[in-house]
Order: C-alpha cells, then structure tokens, then sequence
C-alpha cells in the first residue's frame, strides 16, 4: 500500500524530471527507484536515469518507446504527458524525494517486521533465527541511508577541472558570494552593478566584453521605484557599452518579505528558476527571507537548505546580508553576517564592505575584507574605489591581475 501523499511526491518527483531532466541529479541525493511504491512509477525513474546517464533524449515519448522495449506495460506518452501537466514546476524536487525515500523506508520496515514475525513463529534454530532476523534489520537500515558509490582517486584525478566561469574568474556555476557591510555603504549598488553589467555582457569590474547572462532578482529591502531611482545610469552605460540590452535579460521580483522555508515561497524562487533559466540569481537580504531573526544554527538551517537547492540549479548565488554591530578588538566593526555561525562557514565567498579611511580619508576607497577564507582562487580585488564611468570599480587592477595571475598557475609552479 502506499498513502497519498507519497504517491503525490513519486509523481512530482517524476514530472518535476520532464520538466527540467538535471533534477534527477538533484532527486538521487535523496531516493532511487526502488524507494517508489507505485511500481509503473519506479520504472519510469529508472528509465529516465538510464536514458540521461546515456545521453540519450528524456522525453515522454522516448521514455514511452524504452518502456515498450522492455515490455513495461500501462507506459504510454500521454500518462507521461500527464504527469509533466500535473506538476507545477520543477522546484522542491528535494522536498519530494525525501518524502518517496521515507516512504519507501517505511514500507521495508512493515515487510521486514512481517518477516521477522514469520521467523519468530518458526522451529528453526534460535542462533540462526537471530541472525536471520538481523539480517532482515541491516537492510532496513542500509536502505535508510542512501548510499552514493564511491570513486577511487584515480576516478577523481581523471575529471575535468575546467571553470565552468559566469563571470570570468570572479563567478562560477553553483558560487555562492555573500556580501555584508556597513549600513549605506554600498553592497546594494554593487550588486546591482554586477546584476546588470553582467546581464549587458560587460564585466562588472574590468569593464571588458564577456558572455551576456540571464540574471533574476528576488530584492526582499528595495522597492521597484528604488531600483529606477538607482539604476539608470548604470543601465545606460551598460546598453552603450554592451553586448546586450540589460533590460530584457534581468529579471526581478521586489517584494516586501519572502519565507524562503515554506514550500509555497520557495516553490515560487523554483518556478523563476523554471521560467527564465537564469545564469546568476542575486537575492536577500538574507534577514529578509525567513519569518523570524536568526539567532542561531537551527534558525539558519532551514534557510541554507532551501538556497542549496536553488544552488544545486546551477546558478550563481549573489546575497546579501547585514553585518553584525559587534566590534572587533581593534575596534573595527565585525563584518561577518549577523546571526548563526553556520552562515559563516556556508558561502565559497564573503566579503564584507569597510571604508579604507587610511587610503582615502574621504571615503570613496573601500575595503573588501574577507571573512571568511576563500573556497578556491577568484579575482575578487581588494578594494573598490568610487567614481568613474560605473559606481565601483577595482582599486588597483594591475595588482590584483598580477596576484591573481600567479594563483590561477598550475599547482605544480605554485608549490614546487
């Protein structure tokens, strides 16, 4: 027997795979097709895996055609047409995939206690009944963990290592870059910068031609009339100088607050995500995407796995967040993000805006200060100055293309 609710989620899980086929990826984090209860389903999820796995087209009808190959019956397009039409969007497909895999979990503990029972009630030697009995509980167990296989090092060294760059040597595909500073400093006109320059095909801080990106905006602090207000510049710059018309290739959602920890809210990011296929998503403050402060790892927590999920999209992540008052002990204000500690460790990238006072009295130099260490080498300079053709710009691009030049050098010069 399988309840509702997880036939429900096995359909999700495989509607949600003809929608967008790199959800499978995501989904075998979490279930396989034994986990499914309702068997025609878990054969459409193993075909699906099987025709991905051979690069091969994964749509209702070829899926169909491998299901007659193999003399599945009740496998036809139009059931598979029905499931993608009654899955809302690809989004939550985690959400989905655990609940098929407690399902199936749940349904090996009833036939494992039915056997276990039978064994009981047997005349079979009590040493040889316990073992059998345990037996029957490590297979329990072994299916409630999902095993991933495991790769020699040879397997490992053998991979490509190319960057799969958005923005060359500053953003890869799956980044997170968390960004903080002082209040009116700044962070949101940078992100802006990014936002748009990318979108026109211009590197946001060399100012040199590149790929134009799709880019989505989910701005939880400023109001559509404040994003006129700021942009224009930037945008008329970015349609002189582009590859690209910026204002067709971002696109936004400003709203007053977002729950990113319910399904109905992240299911909404999901189905932006599903719409406009976004290169990079620049999204926060992060305060501003829960229901409540978060003072601690169980706060954060549900928070870092709904923006996992967007991440496991294959988008950039650009966010926000509001450094914390306390000082450091030069008096300096801490500028790791306010709140869990569990933020500090999450981004590949965080940075945090502080006027370079000492360099430029005025306040138009200021500091990127790394609080946390970086994941892998990025071009990310050490300071921004203000003015010039766009808000910011590299303080001193020579140094940091020279400093970058030796990091990105093959590891055997670096360490020899």
């Amino acid at each position: 027997m399988i309840d509702t609710d997880t036939l429900d989620a096995e359909k999700a899980v495989t509607g949600a795979a003809f929608i967008d086929p790199n959800t499978i990826r995501l989904a075998l984090d979490y279930c396989t097709p034994d986990d499914f209860g309702h068997p025609i389903l878990g054969r459409v999820f193993d075909l699906m895996i099987g025709l991905r796995s051979a690069g091969l087209p994964m749509d209702e009808i070829s899926v169909a055609k491998a299901a007659r190959d193999r003399q599945y019956r009740n496998v036809t397009p139009g059931a598979l047409f029905d499931l993608r039409a009654g899955t809302p969007s690809a989004g939550g497909v985690a959400y989905y995939a655990k609940i098929v895999h407690e399902g199936g979990v749940r349904r090996r503990m009833v036939a494992a206690g039915t056997r276990m029972v039978q064994l009981a009630q047997s005349d079979g030697d009590l040493t040889e009944t316990l073992s059998a009995a345990q037996g029957e509980w490590q297979t329990v167990m072994g299916g409630a963990v999902n095993a991933h296989r495991t790769k020699t090092l040879r397997e490992v060294m053998d991979g490509v290592d190319e960057y799969d760059w958005v923005i060359p040597d500053l953003l890869e595909r799956s980044d997170r870059l968390l960004l903080t500073g002082l209040e009116g400093l700044g962070k949101s006109t940078l992100v802006r910068q990014i936002v748009i320059a990318a979108a026109a095909g211009i590197h946001p801080l060399r100012f040199t031609p590149m790929i134009p990106l799709t880019v989505v905006v989910v701005d939880a602090e400023n109001s559509e009339r404040q994003w006129r207000r700021k942009s224009r510049g930037m945008i008329w710059r970015a349609t002189r100088d582009g590859q690209a018309d910026p204002l067709d290739r971002v696109h936004m959602d400003c709203v007053s607050r977002m729950d990113l920890t319910s399904d109905r809210d992240l299911g909404v990011v999901h189905a932006m995500l599903d719409e406009h296929q976004p290169d990079i998503m620049a999204i926060g403050p992060l305060y501003k995407l829960v229901p409540r402060a978060i003072n601690n790892d169980d706060d954060a927590a549900p928070l870092i796995n709904a923006l996992d999920s967007i991440r496991a999209r294959g988008v950039a992540l650009v966010m926000e967040a509001h450094a914390g008052h306390a000082r450091t002990g030069g008096g300096e204000r801490d500028l790791r993000p306010r709140g869990s500690a569990a933020l500090l460790g999450w981004p590949e990238f965080g940075y945090g805006l502080t006027p370079d006072l000492a360099e430029d009295p005025g306040g138009s130099v200021v500091r990127l200060v790394r609080w946390r260490g970086d994941r892998d080498e990025r071009a990310w300079p050490d300071a921004l100055v203000r003015g010039g053709d766009w808000p910011w710009s590299d303080y001193r691009p020579t140094e940091t293309a020279a400093r970058y030049a030796q990091q990105s050098a093959p590891a055997e010069e670096r360490y020899r």
